[in-house]
């Protein structure tokens, strides 16, 4: 059984109490970079020709125009203006990739997550700096899951992230369904920079329409619907005390693990090592 991990500050007592874990839309990732490509245009010309006739792609240069103060009409206005004069507009839009792709990349992040969200886990636990970015600094848990369990299995299942050193590239050029594209949406969801090595992160990919999650607004969150994976209690393998998780927090972490359908987890606490920079784990 491979165990994989969820770092969790004190809200890992909502995580056992509810049975369900949450999934995140890429756009509200702390990395910037995340499902950001490096978009390029073989062919502009051929690029904006096909732009011209295709309502969604056209709307980004429209905003692009608007934005920059050199179009102030409606869009079916533009629309018109590109059909009318085609050579002016071709030149135009056969310029935009390169000078638009921020537009261009953020159309994109933005589209994956009104449709996708991610659950990130991690394959190790013993990271200082994951139990400090994540666990409270580090008060909290971290949970461990058998990813066997069926709701790992989900969609793509869960996998390990490729830590590269360049942004994914993307063609402006590549149509849905093409081998560039499939490859292409493969790496944009599991390729990640080398900084964020460290984490040894498994994604999950799923749709938000999936019938597998919850939805339910976010505590604290003005009308921002939060979206959440069940779990099964047999999904849990263990539950980690940080080195300075509070006796408070304990008890009620122990408390919720009271439960018999929690009687197989095993409980243990982190401990600093006597000498090195590294944690260790003492059984409770």
């Amino acid at each position: 059984m491979e165990i994989v991990y969820k770092f969790c500050g004190k809200y890992g007592l909502e995580v056992l109490r509810n049975l369900e874990l949450k999934v995140t839309p890429p756009n509200q990732f702390n990395d910037p970079f995340e499902f950001t490509p490096k978009m390029f245009c073989s062919d502009p010309v051929g690029y904006a020709t096909q732009t011209l006739g295709h309502e969604q792609d056209l709307k980004v240069f429209y905003e692009m125009r608007r934005r920059e103060n050199k179009f102030s009409g409606s869009f079916r206005a533009f629309q018109e203006v590109a059909k009318g004069e085609m050579a002016k507009w071709v030149a135009i839009l056969a310029e935009a990739p390169q000078h638009t792709s921020p537009l261009i990349e953020k159309e994109f992040l933005d589209q994956v997550s009104n449709q996708y969200a991610v659950l990130c886990m991690s394959g190790r636990r013993n990271s200082i700096l994951m139990w400090g970015h994540y666990c409270d600094k580090p008060q909290g848990v971290v949970i461990g899951f058998d990813s066997s369990s069926a709701p790992f299995q989900l969609g793509k299942g869960l996998r390990p992230v490729v830590y590269v050193q360049e942004r994914v590239p993307r063609d402006a050029c590549w149509r849905a369904g093409s081998a560039e594209m499939l490859n292409f949406e493969e790496q944009i969801i599991f390729f990640k920079s080398a900084e964020w090595q460290y984490e040894a992160e498994l994604r999950l990919f799923l749709a938000l329409s999936s019938s597998s999650l919850t939805r339910k607004p976010l505590k604290g969150e003005n009308e921002i619907l939060g979206y959440f994976l069940p779990f099964p209690p047999v999904a849990i393998v263990s539950v980690t005390f940080g080195p300075r998780t509070s006796p408070e927090f304990e008890n009620e972490v122990r408390e919720v693990l009271h439960e018999p359908c929690f009687a197989h987890v095993k409980l243990d606490r982190t401990v600093l090592h006597k000498s090195t920079f590294e944690l260790d784990f003492e059984s409770l």
